[in-house]
């Protein structure tokens, strides 16, 4: 039992939540065509969390000869899982875990692509793991270079939701692409919030993401323009009919969007002070995706 809660630290379990918003999102957008099937959420399921936990590890395998290495401004929500660092798991330990998870994912795309006689399924996931492995791992590093928070918000938005509601559907749709955008936003906000804390380890060791190469206040504007943007595209959503008007019911999270904005600004040099700001953050994009469900399935 403590090998398996060490485990689910170093795939830093409690993150999850961004995978499993989008792929309820897809499932309840199939619901509105009267087509859902348990089984089907729980394979999207797992493709979605054990892609996620594989980027998860391999980016911790990556970080720990680089910004985790020297991080002093740890918080629950950043700086990585820290296993490696308190020598609990071995770097090389990582990278096997990243293999087995980015594995399972990839089994069980192609045994669902051949069920569905569907290579759709297998494409998107392939195009997830390559997203998780190019975050951390390619020749560009993408989470340093700029592109990571976009890739970011394609992987946990629209690529997912799409995935979800062609397991459940067995075709993809162009509201199923729109409906994973405000999804997206907000996870990219997620990550965008995350690099604050981060910014003084991530500059030394060469990371040039957008809170870096910006710098604190306007990465902070970043953040901002990011969430209205999840909140602006869910709204042409449903001035263009592509999705049904009850899923603004998602902007009753808007209150928590400007605490959290406002948090940002007054403390967005001061890490003790932001860590209420990462875990709201958090909250917005949980709730935000399920208040959404709750709409499609109106």
């Amino acid at each position: 039992m403590k090998r398996l809660f060490i485990w689910l630290r170093a795939m830093r379990a409690p993150f999850f939540l961004a995978s499993i918003v989008p792929v309820l999102v897809g499932a309840s957008l199939a619901a509105r065509v009267n087509i859902y099937h348990w089984s089907a959420l729980v394979y999207g399921l797992i493709i979605v969390m054990s892609s996620h936990a594989g980027a998860n590890m391999l980016n911790d395998y990556y970080d720990a000869l680089g910004s985790d290495a020297i991080n002093c401004n740890l918080t629950p929500f950043s700086g990585g899982s820290r296993l490696i660092q308190y020598g609990i798991v071995s770097r090389k330990s990582y990278l096997h875990g990243s293999i087995v998870a980015f594995g399972i994912a990839l089994i069980f795309a192609m045994i669902l692509s051949g069920v569905y006689h569907n290579f759709y399924i297998l494409g998107l996931t392939f195009l997830g793991i390559m997203i998780g492995i190019c975050y951390s791992g390619c020749f560009v590093m993408g989470m340093g270079r700029g592109w990571g928070e976009i890739m970011v918000g394609v992987a946990f938005g629209p690529l997912a939701v799409m995935g979800s509601f062609l397991l459940q559907t067995n075709y993809i749709s162009w509201e199923s692409f729109l409906a994973g955008l405000p999804v997206g936003f907000l996870i990219m906000g997620v990550l965008i919030l995350n690099e604050f804390p981060d910014i003084h380890a991530d500059r030394e060791s060469g990371k040039r993401n957008w809170v870096v190469s910006l710098g604190i206040q306007k990465g902070a504007l970043v953040y901002l323009a990011t969430v209205v943007m999840a909140y602006l595209t869910l709204l042409a959503c449903v001035l263009t009919r592509m999705l049904p008007v009850h899923v603004l019911y998602s902007y009753l999270t808007i209150p928590l969007a400007c605490w959290i904005m406002l948090r940002l600004w007054r403390y967005r040099d001061r890490v003790p002070e932001i860590i209420p700001a990462l875990a709201g953050n958090i909250g917005l994009h949980l709730v935000t995706g399920l208040l959404m469900c709750y709409g499609l399935l109106r």
